[in-house]
């Protein structure tokens, strides 16, 4: 069976038939009756911006049940909307009154989707101390859309998303921050794109990456 694995691959490859999101400016948790606009971006293999697409973003107060069969408790599908930039899409949803809300961007590009980590929800008027910028990192590995193309087992949770390991596995090998950064904001081959980080993502990133396990990210 795993001889299958790297031939599947390349007949999804070949078909046309997988797609990167990018989440731009993610919070690192959410304040309950807030609303909140999720602006994300869709690649075909994670290069070619798409546009064109019918995207939803999955909203839950629960993970998904059964094995992923059926959808999680309180689960809501909301409509994206074309942004003017080629393959970026916007969706506004109002934050649960919950501990914790589940989201998942469906592309409509076939079944290709990304699940995030789980979002944290404070009541009106609370909040939460800052994350540490390794696990701010984490959780930015995975809704960047890095996960697809790159293993890591350095992931702790991980939400089930599609791995397709196009890339190097990343896991374990402690890269060195200054050599993270210059990769992340100026990737140095095609098939990685530059899906414009902030400093701070960069950062968190690096830290991740790297091993960092002090420094927060101050939000």
């Amino acid at each position: 069976m795993l001889k299958l694995v790297p031939a599947l691959i390349a007949g999804l490859v070949g078909m046309g038939g997988w797609a990167v999101v990018t989440v731009k400016d993610l919070p690192e948790y959410l304040v309950v009756g807030q609303q909140y606009t999720i602006e994300f971006q869709v690649r075909q293999h994670g290069r070619d911006l798409m546009g064109g697409l019918r995207p939803q973003l999955v909203v839950s107060s629960s993970e998904r049940r059964l094995g992923g069969l059926i959808g999680g408790k309180d689960q809501t599908a909301i409509p994206a909307v074309a942004r003017p930039a080629e393959g970026t899409y916007a969706v506004t949803f109002t934050a649960p009154a919950s501990e914790r809300v589940f989201l998942t961007i469906r592309t409509g590009f076939g079944n290709n989707e990304l699940r995030l980590y789980p979002q944290s929800v404070v009541a009106a008027g609370a909040s939460r101390p800052a994350m540490s910028a390794a696990d701010r990192g984490q959780v930015l590995f995975v809704a960047k859309g890095c996960n697809v193309c790159h293993s890591n087992t350095d992931l702790t949770d991980r939400p089930d998303n599609q791995v397709l390991t196009a890339g190097p596995e990343l896991g374990g090998r402690r890269l060195a921050r200054d050599y993270v950064l210059q990769i992340m904001k100026n990737p140095l081959t095609q098939n990685m794109p530059n899906v414009g980080l902030s400093d701070a993502e960069a950062g968190a990133l690096a830290a991740f990456l790297s091993g960092e396990r002090t420094v927060t990210t101050g939000r």
